[in-house]
């Protein structure tokens, strides 16, 4: 059926029903250039239609090729979420010039998120951030994206507005400096960078971790690198902001410098002493 769907260039098929391979019914579907968003929805809503309650214990994927675009659904709760969830996402895509879009939809008894993935999208991750609220903003999910600058984001939603402006208020002179934010229940929980080790490292750990912190009202973790030489050897440090949980920390192959730095942050950062 999806083979004679308007704007349909080519469909390709995989079914497993295995013990070693498991239970997979998934569909590539190529669209011709001209192909409208609508006729990608009409095809999500035939896969739905064909997945009836025989195909309820498989997972089901649904890959729609239009253009450049790749747009990718994973569902492990054969609730048929294609049709919905297509121009959500096709709408991601022409927002944010994404070359890829994935969404994995857990079953209940899953310990894994519901996730969305964007790939090479082309806008500031604040951008990224609102469009993905627009689309979807009110579900329970885990936004992974990789920013312009190659800084990765992992954004669990719902994410308020507020929360989200009083940080690009805070972090926008030292965005470029991001390797990675991680934000839940509306606060950063986890925040990485990389600096040059040297005299000037400590001042500007301190910039970042003061900028962040004035929009956390509940303990965070700092990670940073520092880079020595030309071979950037691994230098890392971690100070619990505002807190004092360091679990099992492992063991640290620093120099002594590094590890004056690191002491020298968690005296003025957490609450250990």
């Amino acid at each position: 059926m999806l083979s004679t769907k308007a704007g349909v260039e080519d469909v390709r098929t995989v079914y497993q029903n295995g013990f070693d391979s498991g239970r997979l019914l998934a569909h590539t579907v190529t669209m011709s250039t001209d192909a409208t968003h609508n006729q990608a929805v009409e095809v999500a809503a035939t896969f739905d239609q064909e997945t009836g309650s025989e195909f309820d214990r498989y997972d089901q994927e649904l890959t729609l090729v239009i253009s450049h675009q790749v747009i990718e659904m994973r569902d492990y709760t054969s609730s048929d979420i294609m049709a919905d969830r297509t121009p959500h996402l096709l709408a991601l895509a022409s927002e944010l010039s994404a070359d890829r879009i994935e969404w994995d939809q857990q079953s209940e008894q899953s310990t894994f998120e519901d996730s969305l993935e964007l790939r090479a999208a082309q806008a500031d991750p604040f951008r990224t951030i609102s469009a993905v609220r627009t689309e979807l903003g009110s579900e329970d999910f885990q936004l992974r994206t990789r920013a312009p600058s190659q800084a990765e984001w992992m954004v669990a939603f719902p994410y308020s507005e507020q929360a989200q402006n009083r940080l690009e208020t805070a972090i926008s002179p030292i965005l470029g400096q991001t390797d990675e934010i991680r934000i839940e229940d509306d606060q950063v929980s986890s925040y990485r960078v990389e600096v040059h080790d040297g005299p000037a490292a400590v001042g500007q750990l301190r910039e970042k971790i003061e900028r962040i912190d004035t929009v956390n009202p509940q303990p965070w973790d700092f990670h940073w690198n520092l880079t020595t030489g030309p071979n950037s050897q691994w230098n890392p440090g971690w100070v619990n902001v505002g807190g004092c949980d360091y679990g099992e920390e492992p063991d640290s192959q620093s120099t002594s410098s590094a590890q004056t730095l690191e002491d020298q942050l968690r005296a003025l950062y957490d609450t250990c002493q």
